[in-house]
Formats: structure tokens, sequence, C-alpha cells
């Protein structure tokens, strides 16, 4: 009943102190002991469970020579279809190229004619 009837102020200044370094103490001491019990503890074996029986069967082949060969010949010939038509279409672009010139070129010729001539009638008024 006595301890009840008494306030925190009435405690002395000493005694918080020591109740603390008691405290601090006393979790260094369990920290301690739990580290040293870590640290001294062995893991448990490892065993393995061979319950059900591990199957094993062959891998299949990752790489096929045959397969490559025959994609890579398949490619070259698909390549060299497409640089034929390539060249095809440069030569094709080519010719019309030249023959668009000389359209263009009689025609600016045309063009040229005819500015001379009415430059002449303008000329002669």
């Amino acid at each position: 009943m006595m301890l009840a009837q008494q306030t925190l102020d009435a405690l002395p200044a000493n005694f918080w102190k020591s109740f603390c370094i008691a405290l601090f103490a006393i979790i260094g001491l369990i920290l301690a002991v739990v580290t040293i019990w870590a640290l001294t503890r062995k893991p448990p074996k490892v065993e393995i469970s061979d319950n059900p029986s591990p199957e094993f069967r062959k891998a299949p082949k990752r790489y096929n020579h045959d397969l490559s060969e025959q994609r890579y010949g398949e490619q070259t010939r698909r390549l060299d279809g497409h640089d034929a038509e390539i060249e095809q279409l440069w030569t094709t672009m080519r010719s019309e190229d030249a023959a668009i010139r000389r359209e263009n070129g009689a025609k600016f010729d045309a063009i040229l004619i005819s500015l001379g001539e009415i430059k002449g009638e303008l000329k002669n008024k």
C-alpha cells in the first residue's frame, strides 16, 4: 500500500541513473549470450531425400549441324535472289532515267527555240 502512494518525483536521481545503467547492462548481456549461441551453433546436416528417386534422361541436342547448314543455304539462296532483283530494278531505273533525260532535253530544246522565236518577233516590232 505504501508503494502505491509514492510518486516518481519522490525517487532520487541516482536511482534513475542506476536503473538505466542496469537495464543497458542486462540488454547487453542478453545480446552477448545470443551472439555467442548463434556463433557456436552448428547447422543441421543436410540430407538428400531420394524419395522418389531422381529421373535421368538424355537431354535433346542443342545444336544440329545439318539443320544449320540447310538454313544457311536457304538464306543464301534467298539473298542471292533478292540481290538479282535489286540489280534488275537499278538497271531498269538507269535506263528509264536516260530516256526521261532525253525526253526532257528535247522539250527544253523546243522551249528554247520557241523563246528565241518570240524574242526575234519582239525585236522586229
